[in-house]
């Protein structure tokens, strides 16, 4: 999840050849916040004002799709090319089993502002927000139950990779775990009090967490453990996406990309093109991924790194 609430300022330069990411058009000025694929080909991003997009060749087009709400619209979450959950402000839910031709708003039981839902198949998921907020459906949302977080600190991000296993994250360096599907959540120590903004787990033990000042904490144990990793800048990062347990991606202001092939032992800058502040970042494999942020601001990568050079 994107942080709406604290910006870090600051600016970096990079220096970069053979850039792989190109520019999209969106269609839209809006603030775009979220972004799911579920292959090369089928991906759908949200953003302020109920702003809705579906692409099916990859972000060569972008289709403005009917949202039913005017609500912001803080992060997306789909399963398969036809079942995706939408979710945002004062408790908004919007579900969709036939790709986005038609959403359905469902019942949230909430009016705290929710910012970033996590599906594990087409029935089970985990949304998060404000206060604490969790939410839990077993049934594709046709019931939201709110369960107990332990924390009245709000979650920005939630990562589940099966049914049972899930990591959520928030303010003040906050990260809470359940290997019962939300059942009891623990508060895991990470080690610092910054915000966390989104959080990626390939596997029920490997997972990584971005944040403010250029924070990036690793676990290869579910969590017991959280290990500090040299990102290489002090900006903040809002988005994350590893396909795998070595390949991954991390965005952020000042159209920052880092992107790693070895789990995060080592951090390279990327040349994203753009000063925009890139807010969510979704890759379906090693090669191929889409970043998306202000002002309609929509990147593809396709490709492999390549030589780099960077300076702060």
């Amino acid at each position: 999840m994107k942080n709406f609430f604290y910006i870090l300022i600051a600016i970096s330069f990079v220096s970069i050849t053979n850039a792989q990411w190109t520019s999209q058009t969106s269609g839209t000025t809006e603030l775009l916040s979220g972004v799911s694929f579920t292959d090369t080909n089928n991906g759908t991003v949200v953003g302020n004002s109920g702003t809705i997009l579906r692409t099916t060749d990859g972000g060569t087009t972008w289709v403005i799709q009917t949202s039913g709400t005017t609500n912001d619209l803080y992060d997306v979450s789909f399963t398969d090319a036809n079942n995706g959950t939408a979710v945002g402000i004062v408790g908004t839910i919007l579900r969709t089993t036939d790709g986005g031709t038609t959403w359905v708003i469902q019942t949230s039981g909430t009016t705290e502002a929710l910012f970033a839902v996590s599906f594990t198949d087409a029935n089970n998921g985990t949304a998060v927000g404000f206060v604490g907020t969790i939410l839990r459906t077993t049934d594709g949302g046709t019931t939201w139950v709110i369960q107990t977080s332990g924390t009245t600190n709000t979650l920005q991000a939630v990562s589940f990779t099966d049914a049972n296993n899930g990591t959520a994250v928030g303010v003040v360096g906050t990260i809470l775990r359940t290997v019962d599907g939300g059942a009891t959540w623990v508060i895991q120590t990470s080690g610092t009090t910054n915000i966390f903004n989104e959080v990626s787990f390939t596997d029920a033990n490997t997972g990584t967490v971005v944040g403010n000042s250029g924070t990036i904490l690793r676990t290869t144990d579910g969590g017991s453990t959280w290990v500090n990793q040299t990102s290489g800048t002090n900006v903040s990062l809002s988005g994350v996406s590893f396909t795998d347990t070595n390949n991954g991606t991390a965005v952020g202001i000042n159209g920052t990309i880092l992107r790693t092939t070895d789990g995060g032992t080592t951090w390279v800058i990327q040349n994203s093109s753009t000063t925009n502040w890139l807010q969510a970042v979704s890759f379906t494999d090693a090669n191929n991924g889409t970043a998306v942020g202000i002002d309609g601001t929509i990147l593809r990568y396709s490709g492999n790194v390549t030589a780099i050079e960077d300076s702060k």
